[in-house]
C-alpha cells in the first residue's frame, strides 16, 4: 500500500469550531479541503449511513492499487460469470456471461455507469468472490485511517454489515485523489458505451459551471439519495459529501451551494515553503545551542477569508527532546492558531544532525544548571 507524506496527514480533519453560516438538507454532510484535510463544514459527519453506490469509490481503488503496483493492467481481460450477469437489480453496464472484458472498461462501467454488474466482475475476478473481496476493501479502509466504514460487498447494494459516514467517504475520497490522479480523470467523464447502450454520468456536479470532476453518486430507499463530490477552483479542492437528501434534485442543488459556500469563503495561505527556516530551537546538553527547524512540505493552512489576517504561530517542542538526533526527526510542531477554531498542529523536523555535548560542555552546563537551581 503507498502513502503520500504531506501536511493533511498532520492535521486531517481538525474541525473549525465556529458556528458555520450554512446548513444542509441532508442528513448528514462534510466539506474538506483536499489539500490540507480541513473541515470547512460539517453536520452528524461521524453518524453511520448507508453510502449505497458510494461505496464503489472503494471498489475503483482496490483496481487502481493494483495497477499501480504492477499486478494488473488496463488491457487485462475479466471473464463474466453468469452471477455477475444476472446482476441487474439497480444500475448496470449490462455485461454479458463468458465474455472477457477489459479492466479499462470495467472501470468505466464502474465509475460511470455505476454498474453493480461490472463490480462483481471486477471483485470475483481479483478475489474469486464479492465476499474474499470485501476483505481487500476492509483492510485498505483500515490502512488509511476509516473508522466508521465496513464493506460487505463491491456493489453497495444495501445490508446493514455495508455502512460508512461522510467523514470516512470524504477521507476515501481524498486518498484516491491524492495518490491516484492517474485515474482519477475517469470520474469526469459523462458518458461511456456498452453493449450499444450509451449512459451518462449520474454526478450531477459535472454538468455545472463550478470545476467538479468526480466522484461518485449513491441512492437507497433506506438513507436517501447521496453524493461525493470534488471540484477545483483556482488551485483549491473542495471534496463534499452528502448523504439522506430527500430527492435528487435536492441533492444536486444542495451540493452546488456546499461547494460554492465553500469556494466564496475560504481560502488556503501557505504560512512557509518546503525546506524554509521557520524558526530556531534552543537546545541544551547538545553539540550546538541552537537548530533551525523547517518542514519537508509547505506549510498550507485552510482560513476563513474573515480570519486570514488574524493566524498565529507557536513553535511548541516535543517532550524530552534530547540530543543526539538526526537531520528530518521531527522535534517540534507548528501550533497554529485561528480565532474561534481548534489550533492545527504541524510537525516539524531538524534542519541538520545534531550531537549530543561534549563531556566540556556537560560539565559546563551541570555547574551552569545547578546555580540557577539555587536561586529557583
Amino acid at each position: 500500500m503507498k502513502f503520500i507524506l504531506n501536511i493533511f496527514i498532520a492535521i486531517l480533519f481538525t474541525i473549525n469550531s465556529a458556528l458555520a453560516l450554512i446548513d444542509t438538507d441532508a442528513d448528514t454532510a462534510i466539506i474538506i479541503d483536499a489539500d490540507t484535510g480541513y473541515i470547512l463544514y460539517e453536520k452528524n459527519s461521524n453518524q453511520k449511513t448507508f453510502p449505497a453506490s458510494m461505496t464503489k469509490i472503494m471498489t475503483s481503488m482496490i483496481v487502481f492499487e493494483k495497477l499501480s503496483n504492477g499486478s494488473l493492467t488496463l488491457d487485462d481481460t475479466f471473464l463474466v460469470s453468469e452471477k455477475a450477469w444476472r446482476e441487474r437489480e439497480g444500475s448496470s453496464m449490462f455485461v454479458e456471461v463468458d465474455k472477457e472484458i477489459r479492466v479499462e472498461d470495467l472501470l468505466r462501467g464502474i465509475i460511470v455507469q455505476s454498474g453493480n454488474d461490472a463490480c462483481i466482475v471486477v471483485a470475483e475476478n481479483i478475489s474469486g468472490s464479492e465476499e474474499t473481496f470485501s476483505i481487500l476493501m476492509n483492510e485498505m479502509a483500515a490502512d488509511i485511517g476509516l473508522e466508521n466504514t465496513n464493506f460487505a460487498n463491491s456493489t453497495g447494494m444495501h445490508s446493514v454489515k455495508n455502512y460508512s459516514t461522510v467523514a470516512d467517504i470524504a477521507k476515501m475520497s481524498q486518498y484516491l485523489i491524492n495518490n491516484y490522479p492517474e485515474f482519477y480523470h475517469l470520474f469526469s467523464e459523462t458518458e461511456f458505451e456498452w453493449s450499444g447502450i450509451k449512459q451518462s454520468n449520474r454526478n450531477p456536479m459535472l454538468y455545472k459551471d463550478i470545476g467538479a470532476d468526480g466522484l461518485k453518486t449513491g441512492h437507497l430507499s433506506v438513507s436517501g439519495y447521496g453524493l461525493a463530490a470534488s471540484a477545483k477552483n483556482n488551485d483549491r479542492r473542495l471534496i463534499v459529501v452528502g448523504n439522506g437528501f430527500s430527492s435528487s434534485q435536492k441533492r444536486s442543488q444542495g451540493t452546488s451551494r456546499l461547494l460554492n459556500w465553500g469556494f466564496r469563503e475560504y481560502t488556503n495561505i501557505t504560512l512557509f515553503s518546503k525546506m524554509s527556516n521557520i524558526g530556531n530551537l534552543p537546545l541544551s546538553m547538545a553539540s550546538e545551542n541552537m537548530v533551525s527547524l523547517t518542514s519537508n512540505v509547505d506549510i498550507i493552512v485552510t482560513v476563513s477569508k474573515a480570519k486570514k489576517d488574524a493566524i498565529e504561530t507557536e513553535i511548541i517542542p516535543v517532550e524530552n527532546l534530547n540530543a543526539p538526533f538526526k537531520k528530518g526527526d521531527v522535534i517540534a510542531q507548528l501550533k497554529v492558531i485561528i480565532p474561534k477554531t481548534d489550533p492545527q498542529y504541524i510537525d516539524l523536523i531538524a534542519s541538520k544532525d545534531i550531537d549530543e555535548a561534549g563531556y566540556i560542555s556537560s560539565f559546563f552546563y551541570y555547574i551552569y544548571s545547578s546555580i540557577l537551581s539555587l536561586f529557583n
